[in-house]
C-alpha cells in the first residue's frame, strides 16, 4: 500500500473513531477534506510564484485534499483567488512574492533583543507557506524554498518563543495525549517532512482515542 493510501486509510479510521470530536481542533475541521487540486491548478500556482512545491505536499494536494482535516485547527488550503486560472496561497501568509526567496534558518532562532518590527519581519519566514494554526499564535509553516525545503517549521514569535523546527519532540508535545517529558530526546530537533509531520499527528490522535475508549 502506498504512503498516500495508508494516510487516507488512517484518516478514515480517525474520522470513524472520533465521532464526538475529542481530538483538539476536530470541531473546527470536522474531519472534512477540501476537494483535491488538479495538476493544472498546482502548476499555475507554482508558475505564478516561481516555486516548486515539495513532492509529498504536492501529492497530498492531488490525491488527498486541498486542506481540511489536520494538526491544530486543520490544514489551510490553496484557494482560487477569483481570477481565472489563478491560484493564491492561504490568506494567513499574504506576501506571496517572498515564497521564492530561500528560508534563512537551519536551526532554532529567537532574538528578543530585536525591536518588535524586526522580530516579526517577514524576512524570517520567507520561502515558507503557513499551513496550520495550533492556536495561541503558534503556526506551522512548510518550507517551499531553501535548504530546508519540504520541512515543517513553527512560527511561535507571538509568544516570544521564536521560530523552530517541528521536530519529533515538538510533535510529541503538541500531538500526544499523555505527555511524558522523560522520554523526549534533547538531540532530536530535526524538522519533519510534511508527510511525517501529518502522519505523526494521525498516529498520536488514533492512540489517544484508543486510550480513552479503553479507560
Amino acid at each position: 500500500m502506498s504512503k498516500i493510501l495508508q494516510l487516507k486509510h488512517k484518516l478514515n479510521q480517525l474520522k470513524n473513531l472520533d465521532y464526538t470530536f475529542e481530538i483538539f481542533g476536530a470541531e473546527s475541521h470536522g474531519y472534512q477534506l477540501n476537494p483535491c487540486l488538479s495538476e493544472g491548478e498546482i502548476q499555475a500556482f507554482e508558475s505564478k510564484y516561481g516555486i516548486s512545491l515539495p513532492s509529498d505536499y504536492r501529492q497530498f494536494l492531488l490525491e488527498v485534499g486541498n486542506g481540511g482535516v489536520g494538526p491544530g485547527y486543520g490544514l489551510y488550503k490553496i484557494v482560487e483567488s477569483g481570477s481565472e486560472n489563478e491560484v493564491a496561497a492561504t490568506p494567513y501568509q499574504n506576501n506571496y512574492d517572498i515564497l521564492s526567496q530561500p528560508f534563512p534558518l537551519t536551526t532554532a532562532w529567537n532574538n528578543l533583543d530585536l525591536s518588535s518590527h524586526d522580530y516579526l519581519d517577514n524576512k524570517l519566514i520567507q520561502g515558507t507557506l503557513t499551513i496550520a494554526n495550533y492556536g495561541c499564535g503558534i503556526y506551522a509553516m512548510l518550507v517551499i524554498t531553501g535548504e530546508q525545503q519540504g520541512r515543517i517549521w513553527i512560527d511561535d514569535r507571538t509568544n516570544d518563543s521564536g521560530i523552530y523546527p517541528a521536530s519529533v519532540n515538538f510533535c510529541y508535545s503538541f500531538h500526544n495525549f499523555d505527555l511524558d517529558d522523560s522520554i523526549l530526546d534533547e538531540d532530536d530537533e530535526q524538522p519533519l517532512s510534511f508527510y511525517d509531520w501529518y502522519d505523526n499527528w494521525i498516529n498520536y490522535s488514533l492512540e489517544q482515542l484508543r486510550i480513552t475508549t479503553t479507560v
